[in-house]
């Protein structure tokens, strides 16, 4: 696929055999990115998370990988809840960042989602997060803001809208709650 800046990559499912290639590319991650994407430090993945990862159902649980050369430069997921709600995570490697992979993500994602009978997407965001915020505002979702009981006390943001996945404009989507903290 064609990227913002004209770069291409490819997008696929993940496969088991991606093991040491994600564990590769979140070595590669800045602390920040790292902390944004698991809302904690989380230098390494476990041989346990690695596996957990990469094998998925493809119908509770989906993941893709965006690829430049073999390398893993992104990776995106949900994780159903309910019958209806899944959550949504997805990370973009620091040298790949606002090059619109993201939304590309984000779409794919939503497409596979309708396609399984899901209709809302929930995410913890880091209201510090911008881009992340950006890329839910961008396509379509609303951000609201609410403060956490947890110690400490957080900021959480909520988001609702239609995702701009052309499978999800087919039907009614719920949209997306996208709760934000911050440390």
């Amino acid at each position: 696929m064609v990227l913002r800046d004209g770069r291409t990559c490819h997008l696929r499912p993940i496969h088991p055999d991606d093991d040491a290639r994600l564990a590769r590319f979140h070595s590669q991650l800045s602390a920040e990115t790292i902390y944004f994407r698991f809302v904690a430090p989380y230098p390494e993945l476990s041989e346990r998370d690695i596996s957990r990862f990469v094998n998925v159902d493809f119908h509770d649980r989906v993941a893709l990988v965006a690829t430049e050369g073999g390398e893993l430069i992104a990776v995106a997921r949900f994780d159903r809840l309910n019958p209806r709600d899944a959550e949504v995570a997805f990370v973009v490697r620091d040298d790949h960042q606002s090059r619109g992979l993201g939304a590309v993500l984000l779409e794919h994602l939503a497409a596979a989602a309708w396609e399984v009978g899901l209709r809302r997407f929930v995410a913890e965001v880091l209201p510090n997060n911008r881009r992340m915020l950006a890329t839910f505002r961008e396509a379509g979702y609303v951000i609201s803001r609410r403060k956490t009981r947890h110690p400490p006390p957080q900021r959480r943001c909520s988001a609702s809208g239609r995702p701009v996945s052309t499978a999800a404009r087919r039907g009614p989507w719920n949209g997306c709650s996208i709760r934000s903290g911050s440390p």
